[in-house]
């Protein structure tokens, strides 16, 4: 049996989201104050003959395009950086939902760089690869990636490309909400709107020091009403801290103090939604494992 390498890739959650403008490049100027969750997806490698991706097929909702993904992407252009021509079978254990503002495709992305730089500075006998070549694979394959190749409490600003560490307090549970509706980062900005009316639940309130507030929540909500119901009653439910909408939708998030806040919640909203609940964590770029592979996987 081979040994099969795995990582994980954390959801990334936006806890506020300023859009401040458009640069020369056509891409919006942002501002966010980010944060990853102990909720993840995780990835297999192991060394094939030939190339294979497959993934958890338990919930459909969850399955993405086995062709053309960000992690099949993320393994092209490092092979076109380093002209490394090793073969994966690769195993995709899909949690994070498609689509919901939390950055698991640019999670995934950032996972396999990850794993991909660790197995080849340990096959390669003399040039190894810097992070800081991560970085330029990175941005090529989206504004979320370098975050999520960070994968800790963050500063986003520019059009993602600068990235500063900040320090969030981690004795806070995170709930989250999604309508099991996926929304296009780029169908959400399509609708975004400059001047449009700031909403009730739009109105900014605080974990602690950070702001909660996120720029495209009429434009998301536009496209996806649910959103709007989801908020509202998140905002009465009692001893919650703050709630908002992540990233570019359609998840929604409350922050409680104490677990037992949390888990009354689960009547107050459809059965087809998506909601899970825990912890902020901030992950070690270092989280590659080796493991022998798990044959049903394949």
């Amino acid at each position: 049996m081979n040994d099969s390498y795995s990582i994980i890739a954390p959801a990334k959650l936006n806890l506020n989201l300023f859009v401040r403008g458009k640069a020369n490049n056509g891409l919006h100027l942002i501002e966010s104050d980010v944060c990853f969750l102990e909720l993840s997806d995780k990835i297999f490698f192991e060394f094939s003959d030939n190339d294979n991706f497959v993934q958890n097929i338990s919930n459909k909702s969850l399955l993405i395009d086995d062709k053309y993904n960000l992690i099949l992407e993320a393994l092209n252009e490092f092979r076109f950086l380093t002209r490394w021509d090793k073969k994966f079978q690769i195993y995709l254990d899909k949690n994070i939902p498609i689509g919901a503002g939390l950055g698991g495709g640019s999670a995934d992305a950032a996972a396999t760089l990850i794993l991909l730089r660790k197995l080849f500075n340990r096959d390669s006998k003399t040039k190894k690869l810097s992070i800081s070549n991560l970085y330029k694979i990175a941005n090529k394959l989206g504004s979320d990636v370098p975050a999520c190749l960070e994968s800790k409490s963050l500063k986003i600003s520019g059009y993602g490309n600068k990235i500063k560490r900040i320090k969030l307090s981690n004795n806070y549970y995170y709930l989250l909400v999604n309508p099991n509706i996926q929304l296009s980062t780029k169908q959400v900005f399509s609708h975004f709107n400059y001047f449009s009316e700031d909403l009730p639940e739009n109105k900014k309130n605080y974990l602690e020091n950070v702001s909660i507030y996120n720029s495209l929540l009429s434009s998301a909500i536009s496209l996806a009403p649910q959103i709007h119901t989801i908020l509202s009653i998140l905002k009465k439910l009692p001893n919650i801290v703050a709630f908002g909408m992540s990233g570019s939708g359609s998840t929604c998030f409350g922050i409680f103090k104490d677990l037992k806040n949390i888990l009354p919640i689960y009547n107050y909203f459809e059965d087809n939604y998506f909601i899970w609940y825990g912890r902020m964590k901030d992950y070690s770029i270092n989280r590659v494992h080796c493991s022998k592979m798990l044959e049903n996987k394949f």
